[in-house]
């Protein structure tokens, strides 16, 4: 399965402002001068680029769509202006992503889920161009019934200029039950009622490789034990939860009934329900990309408490999370914190290709969170180390001043001897020993 995010803001879209850009192009030239980035070089720019995470992109302004890939068959999840973008990608022959699934020439098809018709689940369906070619066909599954009036009123002449029965494509629709089974390809999706006005409902999609849930747009006012089992048991074990982070835990307090959540609650969901990776999604309109990294933040120090605690992201547009049998059996951890300016984060497991982007991904962004650019990597809880990963760390060590690899179990280090790769990394035995070393070497001193 591969879950691909391409909205992910609330109530309305909220696109980047001029004057944001400015002040986004004036931090990261900043602080490519402060690591002496050599402007010259395509690639260093390219990896600059990438550690600065929301600093230098942007969480998105696309209100709520979603995707799960199924082998050949594609899962769309709400129809917000996200779904525009994604019609866009669908109808360019040259992108490998379009000829996998053929709308552009009338051969494709999809299942479209609602988890409700508020005006951000809904806004983008007429702008959709796929859905304007013969030939393609859409099954729409709905538990409310009144989806499909809704649809056909949107789109009224009054309102907009091409009324829903111009559609070229073939549009069927299957109204549900909650917690009916729908089997679609090798998944199985059902769906729960979240506490929201007009009532939402989230999908769990699931198949022998992995699990998803898309929990989006939910208060949860009653916290206790009792009150949250449904949802525990709804997101149990599985390896996303895209969960509703709009508001903070304090105006999610004061805004009682207006049908939201925040990430503390999503942490503490998560954690009890033995989630791997939570997403923060349904992003605030008027949450800056830089309150939204600061929520990530809070989350992930929040959550440090506990032991194994659930990996944290912030939903952004363009995002793919590949999911599989590899990386569903993988014990793959990591974390990090940060101590004398130095980022220390530790590995647990089997360093293999199927997270080697999982890694990249969560180095860069303790870069940007930490504000540091000094790493010790502990290794001693690593069971395997492949080629891929060590391509990864060696991609890793050109992001930062200083990289120590410390704790290698001997095996891990022969690794590193039979790639010829020991010299790239300075090599300690224990976090103590790298620290003192690198201190050693601090500009300060």
């Amino acid at each position: 399965m591969l879950l691909k995010f391409w909205g992910v803001r609330g109530s309305l879209p909220s696109p980047i402002t001029p004057k944001q850009t400015r002040e986004k192009l004036i931090n990261a030239l900043a602080e490519a001068a402060r690591q002496n980035i050599d402007l010259a070089d395509p690639a260093a720019v390219a990896a600059f680029i990438e550690s600065l995470s929301l600093v230098g992109s942007t969480a998105g302004g696309n209100t709520t769509c979603l995707t799960v890939e199924l082998d050949t068959t594609l899962l769309i999840f709400d129809a917000g202006s996200g779904v525009r973008e994604l019609g866009e990608a669908l109808m360019d022959p040259g992108s490998e992503f379009a000829r996998k699934y053929r709308f552009y020439d009338g051969q494709g098809h999809a299942c479209l889920f609602f988890t409700h018709t508020h005006w951000d689940h809904i806004q983008g369906l007429p702008f959709f161009r796929p859905m304007m070619v013969a030939g393609n066909s859409f099954d729409i599954y709905h538990i409310h019934p009144h989806v499909p009036d809704v649809l056909v009123q949107q789109m009224e002449a009054l309102t907009f200029p091409l009324q829903f029965d111009k559609f070229d494509a073939d549009i069927a629709f299957h109204q549900i039950n909650e917690g009916e089974i729908v089997s679609l390809a090798d998944a199985a999706i059902t769906s729960i009622e979240l506490n929201h006005p007009g009532k939402a409902y989230a999908y769990r999609i699931e198949n022998d490789d992995a699990a998803i849930v898309i929990a989006t747009d939910s208060e949860y006012t009653r916290l206790d034990y009792a009150n949250t089992k449904k949802y525990r048991n709804f997101f149990r074990n599985a390896d996303v939860l895209v969960f509703d982070a709009m508001f903070s835990v304090r105006e999610s307090f004061i805004k009682e009934d207006w049908g939201h959540s925040s990430a503390l609650i999503g942490a503490d969901m998560a954690r009890a329900a033995n989630v791997k990776q939570l997403y923060l999604f349904h992003h605030d309109p008027t949450s800056t990309d830089v309150e939204i990294m600061r929520v990530l933040r809070e989350t992930r120090e929040y959550l440090a408490q506990h032991k194994k605690p659930p990996e944290v992201y912030v939903a952004q547009e363009g995002m793919e999370i590949p999911l599989g049998k590899m990386i569903a059996s993988s014990d793959f951890k990591i974390d990090d914190n940060l101590y004398h300016d130095i980022i220390f984060m530790r590995l647990f497991g089997n360093f293999g290709p199927e997270v080697t982007d999982q890694f990249r991904q969560r180095f860069l962004t303790a870069l940007h969170t930490h504000q540091a650019d000094r790493v010790i990597l502990n290794m001693e809880n690593l069971t395997n180390l492949t080629m891929a990963g060590i391509r990864a760390l060696v991609d890793a060590r050109r992001n930062v001043m200083s990289l120590a690899l410390v704790g290698l179990p001997d095996k891990i280090h022969r690794v590193l001897e039979l790639a010829g790769t020991t010299d790239f990394f300075a090599i300690y035995q224990d976090e103590e020993t790298a620290l003192q070393a690198l201190d050693s070497f601090s500009p300060d001193n």
